[in-house]
């Protein structure tokens, strides 16, 4: 339905649901609040739209349990896709929230000022990967083949914007793997089971 409002449109239409931030988002929120006719109601969008984070990392919490000591990776640091800036972005919200659940947090964002790590760093071993960005660098195909290569074996995805396109919010790696049609990389080439000629 997004794409087709938005087909040939120039100004980019409605945004996709996902971490969606920015300083205009801020700015168009108290210039129609004070030009409103349902008074509060753009506060009320702008409350839930803020709450996303903890939306978050509380679905995270009732799939996998505590966070302490696990690596949560966290792709995007940005506010807007293919761009360097931070301004107003619910990525450092999320990381402090991830933080507090005494998790390791490992960043990668390529178009980020702010040094990251690169995505092969920042996801290998990683207990939950969580796309907070939605760059093209990380809905091509090879990002989530990486993914479900490097990252711990019960990885749980995190996944708002689709861009990993499976369509779920939360999802383990294992059907992230079912749903590409391609299984995760064994972790021991030497256990892997050879198919034998007939």
């Amino acid at each position: 339905m997004i794409e087709l409002i938005n087909r040939d449109y120039p100004r980019g239409g409605i945004a996709l649901p996902g971490m969606t931030a920015g300083s205009c988002l801020r700015k168009d929120f108290a210039f129609s609040e004070e030009r409103s006719n349902a008074p509060g109601m753009l506060l009320a969008v702008s409350r839930v739209n803020e709450a996303v984070p903890l939306f978050l990392i509380e679905g995270i919490k009732r799939r996998i349990g505590s966070l302490a000591s696990r690596k949560v990776a966290v792709l995007g640091l940005t506010f807007k896709r293919d761009t360097d800036d931070e301004r107003d972005s619910l990525s450092p919200k999320l990381i402090r929230l991830i933080e507090r659940e005494l998790a390791d947090v490992a960043v990668c964002d390529p178009h980020a000022r702010a040094p990251t790590q690169p995505l092969d760093d920042a996801v290998t071993e990683a207990d939950v990967v969580i796309v907070a960005t939605n760059h093209s660098e990380f809905e091509r195909p090879q990002a989530l083949a990486q993914i479900l290569s490097q990252a711990s074996e019960g990885c749980l995805l995190v996944d708002p914007w689709n861009a990993l396109g499976t369509a779920q919010v939360f999802l383990y790696a294992a059907e992230a793997a079912a749903l590409a049609g391609a299984a995760a990389k064994p972790r021991d080439a030497s256990t892997a089971e050879v198919p034998r000629a007939r």
